[in-house]
């Protein structure tokens, strides 16, 4: 009777017998230190009368289709290491790329991109744990910040470990002195440009400076605005970002992470603007006022004072005709004692429609209040820096401010800008 089995499965069978067999005789001959012959063919063996034989007699094949017979257990020679089971490949340690937005909103969603991360993961957002999050893929997380974040490290922990961010998450929430306020606007500068859904970019002459948007750059999370002069022409160069049109407010907290390294001649500010600020024959701040949140310089009129490590705040109104703008101010204000604008700040406002005041680096209570001159039209932002001889800044030097990327470059640079309303 034929086998319904191919050829050559047939020869595979036979061919996985003999390898059994030998395979059983010599394990016995390292065994028993005895002389065992293995047969061919029909399976027949032979062997000298000193011999042992521990295979199957011939008269007794393997039957066709029935299984072949399970390997002998053979114990190790003495003093042999007992077999180890294979080793199952080890988990690797979970890895945080990035995250996006560098900036939570509580209940917000933050994406963290990274690797080896699996159904074991939990996320924490500042030691406090997300209860709401998924895990993408092996390379992707979307968490939804829980409303106790605090601003810290982002951690992801598997069962093969923890992966913690390079960099801090920073949560947002209103300061103190504006609670109850939430994140309405905000610009973290997180791209390679300026976000023109968000800033236009000035391009006219300004008194000494044409601004450009070469002067603007953006680099690390930071925009930076660089004053330099053109040897070829002899002008001078800068940025002026505002957001009219495109974003405008009423009432709210403003607040900006700047630091400073300006020249005589030149300063630098974070203000508001409204478009209806213009002079009338009765002077009506409701229509509009220039808030200058910060203006910052390097020295005072004419060069007599370093002013490096002080700013001013002020509000002025009714346009800007001689004689009819009304202005009132903080005064020149000074750091704390061993610190400079050559390190990060963050200036404020407080805009209500009782006063503005003004905040420097969180502190409980405000450097200057305002309660004239209060603008109740909508304002839009401004960042900016200006040039003009023998001004208030001071002197413009002889030999200018360096081509751009200059170490005479007079610069501005803000980390973020962000915006709470009630």
């Amino acid at each position: 009777m034929k086998s319904g089995r191919p050829m050559g499965q047939e020869i595979e069978t036979e061919k996985s017998r003999r390898q059994f067999l030998q395979a059983g005789a010599m394990s016995a001959t390292a065994l028993f230190g005895t002389s065992i012959v293995a047969g061919c063919g029909g399976g027949g063996s032979g062997s000298n009368a000193s011999s042992v034989s521990f295979l199957p007699p011939a008269a007794n094949p393997v039957a066709e289709n029935s299984p072949l017979p399970a390997p002998v257990a053979v114990p190790n020679p003495a003093g042999a290491p007992p077999e180890e089971a294979p080793t199952p490949a080890l988990r690797k340690n979970p890895a945080i790329h990035s995250f996006s937005p560098t900036l939570a909103i509580r209940g917000n969603v933050i994406v963290i991109t990274g690797a080896e991360f699996d159904g074991s993961s939990s996320v924490s957002f500042g030691e406090v744990e997300a209860t709401e999050f998924s895990v993408d893929s092996a390379s992707q997380i979307s968490a939804t910040v829980p409303k106790s974040a605090k601003t810290g490290e982002i951690s992801v922990r598997t069962a093969a470990g923890t992966a913690r961010s390079a960099t801090q998450l920073v949560v947002s929430h209103a300061p103190g002195w504006a609670k109850g306020y939430k994140l309405a606007w905000h610009d973290e500068f997180e791209g390679k440009a300026v976000d023109r859904s968000k800033w236009s970019l000035g391009t006219s002459t300004r008194d000494d400076a044409v601004q450009t948007a070469d002067a603007v750059t953006v680099e690390n999370s930071v925009l930076k605005i660089s004053t330099y002069t053109d040897r070829s022409t002899g002008k001078h160069h800068t940025g002026w970002l505002i957001t009219r049109g495109l974003y405008e407010l009423r009432f709210g907290y403003i607040e900006a992470s700047v630091r400073f390294a300006s020249r005589p001649g030149q300063w630098g500010a974070f203000w508001l603007m409204s478009q209806a600020n213009k002079t009338a024959e009765t002077p009506d701040p409701a229509a509009g006022v220039e808030v200058d949140i910060i203006e910052h310089r390097a020295v005072s009129t004419g060069n007599e004072k370093d002013v490096s490590n002080e700013f001013s705040s002020a509000v002025h109104w009714n346009g800007y005709e001689k004689g009819k703008t009304i202005s009132r101010g903080s005064g020149q204000q000074l750091l704390p004692e061993k610190q400079s604008f050559s390190s990060w700040h963050t200036v404020g406002v407080l805009w209500t429609p009782e006063a503005y005041e003004f905040y420097l680096d969180g502190a409980e209570k405000p450097y200057a209040t305002i309660r004239e001159g209060i603008s109740l039209s909508p304002e839009y932002i401004k960042l900016t820096c200006e040039i003009k001889a023998n001004d208030w800044a001071g002197l413009i030097p002889s030999s200018g401010y360096g081509p751009p990327g200059d170490s005479a470059n007079a610069t501005m640079e803000v980390d973020w800008v962000r915006v709470w309303q009630p």
